[in-house]
């Protein structure tokens, strides 16, 4: 498990090269999620950040609609996000649902950060938020005994109106933000007062994410990683 504990795209506005639109490019780092970027492109959208970016260890999309929405084999799974440093690609994550992606490597100095989004379906891809940054991983393995996996629930609520004989009717659907709770005992001394005060600081303001496994496969082209979500309201440290 990894914790995002910084952002260094905030603020920075990236260079559109596939799928430009009369969108503001700026969207695509903005977090404000009523803002989107829709590629002109019915396919690919692929963008980059120029200049010294320096080192990170994760790529993050969230707000996305490239969910392929199933797997059949590793050569038949168009819909991915992809990581490049200029135009060596660093990483491949395969895309089933619109859920947040999490493309996670070793550290590594950028000086021109790629980010590619291709849909399997011809559905112009849209990209509402992107990250990157240093992330660290949970000591003791992150999950303890009682932690729920939020990227295998649905955060979901519904009303189902029911007749005389109590048959269902009609049902409404609305989504709600999931809540979970994340412990880390027996931590040490120097992590609790350097890496873990760090991400707090960070995230009373910023929105961070969360990856609960890693990479399924070593292969930079292929990987399947459903497990990632995006975070904020901490209630508790």
């Amino acid at each position: 498990m990894i914790i995002t504990t910084s952002n260094i795209l905030l603020g920075r506005a990236p260079i559109v090269t596939t799928g430009a639109s009369s969108d503001s490019a700026a969207n695509l780092s903005d977090p404000d999620f009523s803002t989107i970027y829709r590629s002109s492109d019915p396919r690919l959208l692929t963008y980059q950040y120029v200049g010294n970016i320096g080192t990170i260890n994760y790529v993050a999309v969230a707000g996305i609609n490239i969910g392929a929405g199933e797997f059949n084999n590793v050569t038949d799974f168009p819909s991915r996000v992809r990581v490049y440093e200029n135009n060596i690609l660093i990483k491949t994550v395969n895309v089933i649902r619109d859920n947040c992606v999490v493309v996670y490597f070793q550290p590594r100095n950028f000086q021109i950060l790629k980010v590619e989004l291709k849909n399997s379906k011809p559905i112009n891809p849209i990209c509402t938020f992107t990250a990157a940054g240093i992330a660290f991983e949970v000591p003791n393995g992150g999950e303890q005994a009682g932690y729920s996996r939020q990227g295998l629930s649905r955060p979901y609520t519904q009303k189902t109106t029911t007749n005389a004989i109590a048959a269902p009717v009609s049902t409404l659907t609305k989504s709600i933000k999931s809540k979970g709770a994340l412990s880390i005992p027996n931590t040490t001394l120097d992590f609790s007062e350097s890496t873990w005060q760090g991400f707090l600081d960070f995230s009373m303001n910023n929105y961070f994410f969360i990856q609960e496994r890693q990479n399924e496969t070593e292969s930079v082209f292929f990987d399947i990683n459903q497990s990632s979500y995006l975070c904020y309201d901490i209630s508790k440290n």
